[in-house]
């Protein structure tokens, strides 16, 4: 598993993540995994596990400011 920690565009169907962009390259999500909820200090985080294809990624929404992040990204 690698750790990212960068900015990527979500597209949302239902409030649940169903394609991003990253580094250019779109990646439709084939399924949602964990779902959780955070708070650093008094901002909400939402933390999705999601599947596309071939890659495992985890994905943070910031509330607050409304700017998703790839967290964590690894071959399945």
């Amino acid at each position: 598993m690698q750790t990212i920690a960068e900015k990527v565009s979500v597209i949302l169907e239902d409030n649940i993540p169903i394609s991003i962009t990253w580094k250019n390259r779109d990646y439709k999500i084939t399924k949602i995994g964990l779902h959780h909820d955070y708070y650093e200090g008094k901002v909400l985080m939402h933390v999705f596990s999601v599947l596309s294809d071939s890659l495992f990624l985890k994905l943070k929404l910031n509330t607050k400011h409304l700017t998703w992040n790839l967290m964590e990204i690894d071959q399945t």
